[in-house]
């Protein structure tokens, strides 16, 4: 009996490592909603120098947004949501912005408020009357850790990202690819 319970023991700690190791090569990710390379970057922000409004709006995206995937999504995704008077200031301050192609940064008016007024149509969405909230916290966050100081990090971080997504995920990035989601990376 004792060489029972040692075999079962050992085979639960098998397995317990192997699945531990495991889930650090892979996203986080809800059931039947696809990986994608935003799911492989932090899961939060850091959000201690952000107004007081928008620290209560960056805890209701919070919320609202992983009942139907990973926070990470959100987080990592390239949107820059700018005004087009923002747009042509950025051309000429920031014109990093705009060279380093859409799977980085992909700036455009009022892409945040269609992404969130897509996700708010799906069944069974909870965003509902906390839309504009959850809107307004992605526009200020987008320009505040996309643009400015942070540009480069930002870089750096979502090259990164995608490289590595493409790197263990070579199905799923050319599935990208192949549907318009991604460009492909390095010209390939």
């Amino acid at each position: 009996m004792n060489r029972l319970k040692i075999f079962a023991v050992s085979l639960i700690a098998v397995f317990s490592v192997a699945a531990v190791a495991s889930a650090k090569y892979k996203p986080t990710v809800k059931a039947d909603v696809g990986i994608y390379p935003n799911d492989f970057g932090p899961t939060t922000i850091d959000v201690s120098h952000y107004p007081p409004k928008m620290k209560l709006y960056y805890k209701v995206f919070s919320q609202k947004c992983q009942a139907c995937h990973t926070i990470a999504r959100p987080i990592n995704s390239q949107f820059l949501e700018l005004t087009d008077a923002e747009m042509a200031a950025a051309k000429k301050t920031q014109p990093e912005i705009f060279k380093v192609g859409p799977n980085i940064i992909k700036a455009e008016p009022k892409i945040w408020s269609r992404y969130v007024h897509r996700m708010m149509s799906k069944p069974g969405c909870p965003v509902g009357k906390d839309g504009k909230k959850i809107w307004e916290f992605l526009v200020f966050d987008s320009k505040q850790r996309k643009m400015g100081k942070n540009l480069k990090a930002w870089i750096a971080n979502r090259t990164k990202l995608l490289n590595n997504f493409k790197n263990l995920y070579p199905k799923e990035y050319k599935h990208l690819v192949s549907n318009g989601s991604l460009q492909p990376l390095g010209g390939k």
